[in-house]
């Protein structure tokens, strides 16, 4: 009778272990999946595909997954193909320039990641970038006809620890201040040298680089690029990701730039997490240093954002409410090298408008932010900015250049921006991204002369990009 009741009790152990089994295999199974989505990353170097040697991946596969973990699993091909149609309004150039223009810009990368054996890794990766149909110059990020975007040797010196050295595209953080610029046509590299360590989730990144100077591509050839050993960027950045707040940052960046004769230092941090009530993040710093007339510089730059993912019968959008500021020089020259916050290496178009009319360099931005899922592919994303200066002086472009540096402004009040975006995720490896911006402009460009415009102005734009 005894073995009687002790069945029961075994079939229920076999009953628990298989659906905790099947659980696990499921659990599994969505990693899996999550891994092959994020494979790429915003520098390519830091792909992953190690997804596709795991024997319980079930797909999907796509094109150029057969070229991924070549010669004993040491080596990785692939690469990107973009292409984006520009039509612009008033904005061709720098700021409002009364000019107006219509392109289209190609792009195509290509990278090879060589792991020799277990302390060695060479990477290398190839970019072509043109443009077409334009009606006035090409900027300088738009075409560059060949080059090695990186090309650098990692030595691993002990676990958790590599040293790089070579050209590398740098990207820290929410990249508000250091990034590759994927927006650009030819993106952002330096020549230089890194100390990575990294234990679980921490981080620290040490580096000395040279930016990496565009040759115009014109008249049909492109000189191989160099380094601009006039500009020096260093820095350390450190990352811990297990606070009870989130992810939190700290950094030191330094930038000298000889020509010019400025040297800033840039203190700041960051922290981005959320609760049982808000998703928020935090960013700011302060810079000092030395400005181009000798004089001391003295500057600082913040950002708050505060968001919530609501749930509305099933539908879960995001919003979010922000404040930008970057401070405005009020003594010395207005240009690059005066009093007024230096953004340094930036994806800008993030951040302050996709017209692109302003750097986060003398600049008030409070703007609001409405993220929606549209089924299973399609992202809707709402945008709007209020801008207005700290200082009465002028208005600074994504490059750091004054928009109108001869005259004091009339008005802080710079105007309105409403930014449209539709991304279409055809699937993991191709997307499409359809974009509409239109700014209206406000009393500085009524009331200051020596503007180049006072119209408002707009930006249409598709984007097609493939992975491989």
């Amino acid at each position: 009778m005894k073995r009687l009741h002790i069945f029961p009790r075994v079939l229920l152990l076999v009953i628990c272990l298989w659906h905790t089994g099947k659980q696990a295999a499921a659990q599994q199974a969505t990693d899996l999946q999550a891994a092959m989505k994020n494979a790429y990353k915003g520098v390519f170097y830091a792909n992953d595909f190690r997804y596709l040697n795991d024997p319980r991946y079930a797909g999907p596969y796509f094109l150029g997954d057969s070229l991924k973990g070549l010669w004993g699993n040491r080596v990785d091909v692939g690469g990107e193909f973009r292409s984006r149609y520009h039509h612009e309004n008033n904005h061709r150039g720098l700021g409002l320039t009364g000019r107006d223009d219509q392109f289209w810009l190609t792009r195509l990368r290509l990278f090879t990641n060589y792991r020799v054996n277990d302390w060695l890794r060479v990477y290398g990766e190839y970019l072509y970038a043109d443009s077409a149909g334009e009606d006035f110059a090409p900027r300088p990020i738009e075409e560059n006809r060949g080059e090695a975007q990186n090309l650098f040797v990692d030595v691993k010196l002990l676990d958790g620890l590599t040293v790089r050295g070579g050209r590398q595209e740098l990207l820290l953080g929410a990249q508000r201040l250091v990034s590759p610029l994927d927006w650009a046509n030819t993106r952002r590299t330096f020549d230089g040298y890194r100390l990575m360590l990294s234990q679980d989730q921490r981080s620290l990144d040490a580096f000395y680089t040279n930016p990496v100077a565009r040759v115009a591509a014109t008249g049909g050839t492109n000189e191989w690029d160099s380094a601009d050993t006039d500009q020096h960027f260093y820095g350390i950045y450190a990352s811990d990701q297990s606070t009870s707040w989130g992810t939190l940052e700290a950094y030191y960046l330094g930038y000298n730039h000889d020509r010019l004769d400025f040297s800033y230092h840039t203190l700041g941090s960051r922290l981005v997490g959320k609760n049982d009530l808000f998703l928020y993040e935090l960013e700011g710093g302060v810079q000092f240093g030395e400005n181009s007339d000798g004089s001391e510089h003295g500057a600082g730059f913040a950002t708050i954002g505060i968001g919530k993912q609501l749930c509305w019968y099933g539908w879960k959008p995001t919003v979010w409410g922000w404040y930008d500021w970057a401070s405005g020089g009020d003594s010395g020259p207005v240009s690059r090298g005066d009093d007024s916050f230096d953004h340094l290496f930036p994806l800008a178009h993030k951040y302050n408008g996709f017209l692109d009319l302003f750097g986060r360099r003398n600049l008030n931005d409070v703007n609001m932010q409405f993220i929606a899922p549209v089924g299973n592919r399609v992202s809707l994303l709402l945008w709007y900015h209020y801008f207005f200066l700290d200082q009465p002086t002028t208005p600074y472009g994504v490059t750091m250049q004054p928009y109108n540096a001869g005259n004091a402004a009339g008005s802080r009040d710079l105007g309105h921006e409403i930014d449209l975006l539709c991304t279409v995720t055809v699937n993991p490896r191709h997307q499409v991204l359809v974009g509409y911006s239109w700014f209206g402009a406000g009393r500085y460009y009524d009331t200051t002369p020596g503007v180049l415009s006072s119209a408002d102005a707009d930006f249409f734009y598709m984007q097609y990009q493939t992975r491989f």
